[in-house]
């Protein structure tokens, strides 16, 4: 049985997922980035991750031009900041101070104040797959900030409370 696009997108957003920004940095530096939810661990050995980046994004040139990117995992409360890489602006940088990453080929890290975590990656491998390609990224660096993530569910964001952080 077929199904259409409808359903598809139904029952993925039944399934909760993370909030991430995915940065590349492009010709000349230029900074690149968008929003999505399509992000999973592969490997621990060696350590990989998965992100699927649409055809029609501006951001896969850039991925493809610089063989890195950062996977900016958004912290709870940072809808603004997701709507902005989710739309269609050449502005979306402006105004951020972010840093680039020296394990990810320049990728924008975005400041830690708006993340639960941040995965530093090469890719290790391009996969086309429908109206997406699918990279597989060697994590080369990363960091963990302490803050509840921000997940998508039911197309709509969701905000979990803080984690008890354990240990001294």
């Amino acid at each position: 049985m077929a199904i259409d696009d409808e359903l598809f997108r139904a029952v993925f957003s039944a399934h909760p997922a993370a909030v991430c920004v995915v940065t590349a940095a492009g010709p000349d530096d230029v900074p690149s980035g968008l929003t999505t939810s399509a992000v999973t661990a592969v490997s621990m050995e060696p350590p990989l991750l998965l992100v699927c980046v649409g055809t029609e994004s501006r951001t896969l040139a850039a991925l493809r031009h610089s063989g890195g990117f950062a996977v900016n995992f958004l912290a709870a409360h940072n809808e603004r900041l997701s709507d902005r890489f989710a739309g269609k602006s050449t502005q979306k940088f402006a105004g951020l101070a972010w840093r680039p990453s020296e394990r990810a080929a320049g990728a924008p890290l975005l400041p830690a104040r708006h993340l639960s975590a941040v995965a530093e990656c090469r890719v290790h491998q391009e996969v086309p797959a429908g109206d997406h390609s699918v990279f597989l990224g060697r994590v080369e660096g990363a960091a963990v900030h302490g803050r509840a993530p921000m997940l998508y569910h039911e197309r709509a964001y969701l905000n979990l409370p803080a984690p008890a952080l354990a240990g001294p």
